[in-house]
């Protein structure tokens, strides 16, 4: 018997589509939120084509209890803000403390200065997850060294529900690194020297620093370095987001440069 040819990219949605059908059939067992199931059930919704000014994103940040979700850290607290239009939106916005059900060392208070005392009686994250994962709906997800941060609720999210979050993600620390590369001479690349930091970025695009080291402050101060980046991605003649995916997923090769000095706080 002859089997046809089936190209890798048509095994791959089938493949997707029985694991999803197999997660709904695991959650609907367990009687999960409905906020959970419905973000499953649309994992498929991205338009690449859209304009960006046309695309929604929600700018993210957490704290927590350090940097390592591996070795048992957790969020303390989980903060996020809309851009639709281009435009930031204060009136919808989420923030919450949460209870990770575990110390909160001591190195980790001075950065963040979230005391045990303020987190007691706070709900878990098994409690704000499906309110979380409600409101971030089918937005592009943005954040500063946005691999921690989604680290961090991707693990809550595949130990509580079995998948991780289907959303999109953009980096701005790659983001940065792209159209830095795109308006610097190949000739003069050899000489850049990058700084990823927070402070160096918002110091860059001319962002001020308020309230740092709270995952409020720092998903406001992100959100406003986004909305300088994409002006100068549209100056480029990137208008679409796939556009932008693909420079911030790939961005272009630093000549000579040097790793990139990276600080998640």
């Amino acid at each position: 018997m002859r089997f046809a040819f089936v190209p890798k990219l048509v095994m791959r949605k089938i493949w997707f589509e029985l694991r999803k059908r197999y997660y709904l059939h695991l959650l609907r067992r367990k009687k999960s939120p409905a906020a959970i199931l419905d973000h499953l059930r649309s994992w498929n919704h991205l338009d690449l084509k859209r304009p960006i000014r046309e695309t929604d994103f929600v700018v993210l940040d957490t704290e927590t209890t350090g940097l390592y979700f591996h070795k048992g850290d957790r969020i303390v607290s989980i903060s996020a803000l809309r851009i639709k239009d281009g435009r930031i939106d204060l009136s919808d916005t989420f923030h919450e403390l949460v209870n990770p059900n575990r110390d909160i060392p001591g190195k980790a208070v001075v950065v963040h200065e979230i005391l045990p005392r303020m987190v007691d009686g706070k709900p878990t994250l098994e409690k704000i997850l499906p309110n979380f994962v409600e409101y971030v709906g089918h937005a592009v997800l943005v954040g500063h060294h946005a691999w921690l941060d989604m680290g961090f609720l991707n693990r809550e999210m595949t130990r509580l529900y079995g998948f991780s979050l289907r959303n999109m993600v953009l980096d701005t620390v790659s983001l940065d690194q792209a159209l830095i590369v795109m308006k610097t001479p190949i000739s003069m690349r050899n000489k850049i020297k990058l700084d990823s930091s927070l402070g160096a970025l918002a110091e860059r695009y001319h962002v001020s620093l308020d309230q740092r080291h709270s995952s409020f402050g720092d998903a406001l101060v992100t959100a406003q370095i986004f909305q300088h980046m994409i002006k100068q991605a549209e100056k480029f003649g990137i208008l679409t987001l796939k556009g932008l995916l693909r420079i911030a997923l790939n961005p272009p090769a630093l000549i000579g440069v040097g790793e990139p000095e990276v600080s998640p706080m």
